[in-house]
């Protein structure tokens, strides 16, 4: 179970409290276990053992209370943190440390338990190092427990400006995929209207009609099932298949019981898009498109058929997939490539991480 950050903080304050008091009543313990009876420099005829004892566990006890004190203050309110906010900690600081003074537990000469404020000499060099060490060792820690807390906070922040940035990617790629796509699926319908191909254009707009509401539905929802990605596939396949009638084929392979698995929405639309885009598709060298599953991984590969006068693709398209992926999933894809084939391995999310 994970404590809220409150309670976090007062644990560790309460046992940095342990240690400072610890610290600084070593001597005492030192002269403690030396003998029993022989404490601060008092004789043993004029200290009972009993009140030994019982001063050492008030000074533990005291310095404790002290510290965490001191401690709570320094580490109050740290996400309002400022210079002014700083110095007047500090004056808190001084203030309990001097009010602390007074009332410290002190040892008479006569081995008798007393308060400070009661004492010959106001003045007790030793009480008086002991609360400055302890009100610097406080300060010191409140310092570095904000600059800790700054950097946490700002690295937080960086990763949240990240995501926001990756996201704001991924909805421009969406949005730039509805326009591009369009308009190369009317000119394919507009070729089997012309050739009076009438069963088969309406056909196309059923395709095209799934293709437009599963990216619509789905473009925005992040995750969907491999099963889901799909039906998307069957559809967006049929549109190409019109568009390059006996030349581009696609061979799929998938496992049954991969298909409630999960990925990023419109992953395989990229990857189709640079296919097609890059490689020569001709009657004489037909294209094949492989989407098949190893193991926990979706794969998609294509032969390297390069066109004779291509402009260099920028990339982005696949650049926004590893993208999305590490943004949605927290995994990278692979991208293969050598002389003659290219592929990309998408790795699959099981149902169980993605409730």
């Amino acid at each position: 179970m994970r404590f809220p950050d409150k309670y976090r903080v007062i644990s560790v304050n309460l046992l940095i409290s342990v240690a400072i008091s610890l610290i600084v009543n070593f001597s005492y313990f030192v002269f403690y276990l030396g003998s029993n009876t022989v404490l601060a420099g008092h004789r043993p005829s004029r200290m009972p053992v009993e009140n030994s004892n019982l001063f050492l566990v008030l000074q533990v006890l005291y310095f404790i209370v002290l510290s965490f004190i001191l401690l709570s203050v320094m580490t109050a309110n740290i996400r309002k943190k400022s210079s002014a906010k700083f110095a007047l900690q500090l004056l808190y600081c001084v203030l309990v440390c001097v009010a602390f003074y007074f009332i410290t537990p002190n040892l008479t000469r006569h081995g008798e338990i007393d308060m400070q404020m009661n004492a010959r000499r106001i003045f007790n060099p030793m009480l008086t190092l002991k609360s400055c060490f302890t009100l610097i060792v406080a300060v010191l820690y409140g310092k570095i427990f904000e600059l800790v807390y700054q950097k946490q906070h700002m690295e937080i922040e960086n990763q949240l400006l990240k995501n926001e940035n990756l996201q704001t990617r991924y909805n421009m790629l969406i949005n730039q995929i509805n326009p591009h796509f369009f308009f190369n699926s009317l000119n394919s319908l507009a070729m089997l209207v012309r050739s009076e191909h009438n069963e088969r254009a309406l056909i196309y707009i059923d395709r095209l009609s799934d293709t437009f509401r599963y990216i619509i539905q789905n473009g925005q929802q992040g995750l969907t099932t491999l099963g889901e990605e799909l039906k998307f596939l069957d559809a967006y396949k049929y549109l190409h298949e019109i568009r390059y009638a006996d030349k581009l084929f696609f061979d799929i392979n998938i496992d049954d019981s991969l298909k409630r698995w999960s990925l990023p929405s419109l992953s395989l639309q990229p990857l189709i898009e640079n296919a097609v885009k890059h490689n020569s598709i001709t009657l004489s060298k037909p294209f094949h498109i492989s989407i098949y599953t190893d193991q926990e991984t979706l794969i998609v590969s294509n032969p390297i058929y390069p066109k004779i006068e291509t402009p260099k693709g920028t990339g982005i398209g696949l650049k926004n997939l590893s993208s999305r992926y590490l943004l949605l999933t927290g995994r990278n894809i692979m991208v293969e490539r050598s002389a003659e084939k290219f592929s990309v391995k998408l790795p699959l999310i099981p149902p169980k991480l993605c409730e």
